[in-house]
C-alpha cells in the first residue's frame, strides 16, 4: 500500500499538492450543518428566493440555502416542510412554497457566521 502512495507522490507534486495541504485553516472555517431539530424553529423569516433564516429557540439562528432559486418564495414570504423523525436535513428534504413548489435545501449554516441582511 506504501508503495501506492509512493507512485502518487509525483503527480500530486505536478498538480500542486503536497503532504502539508491541509492547514489549521481549515478546522478554524465553520462547518456546515448536515441537519436541523424541526422542533427547535421558532420562526422564519424569507430573506430571497434562496435563503431563508431560521429564528431557532435554542442556540443560534440558521440560514437554510436552497439548491436553485424558488419562483415567488419572497413574494409569498411562505414556507411549509415535513419534518423526517423530527429533522429537517439538506440535501434530502424540500421545503414548499405557497404555490406546492418543492424546493430542495442546499445548505444549514449559523447566521452568527455569515453577513446577510434580512432587510433587502
Amino acid at each position: 500500500m506504501q508503495r501506492y502512495y509512493q507512485a502518487l507522490l509525483p503527480f500530486l507534486a505536478m498538480m500542486g499538492i503536497n503532504g502539508s495541504a491541509c492547514t489549521a485553516d481549515e478546522d478554524t472555517k465553520p462547518k456546515p450543518m448536515a441537519c436541523i431539530d424541526a422542533q427547535n424553529i421558532a420562526e422564519y423569516k424569507v430573506v430571497s428566493d434562496e435563503l431563508i433564516r431560521l429564528i431557532m429557540d435554542k442556540g443560534p439562528d440558521v440560514f437554510m440555502r436552497l439548491k436553485r432559486h424558488c419562483p415567488q418564495l419572497h413574494f409569498h414570504k411562505y414556507v411549509s416542510y415535513t419534518p423526517v423523525n423530527g429533522r429537517l436535513c439538506a440535501r434530502f428534504d424540500d421545503i414548499f412554497t405557497r404555490s406546492g413548489t418543492p424546493c430542495r435545501i442546499e445548505s444549514f449554516s449559523s447566521a452568527q457566521d455569515e453577513d446577510v441582511t434580512t432587510n433587502p
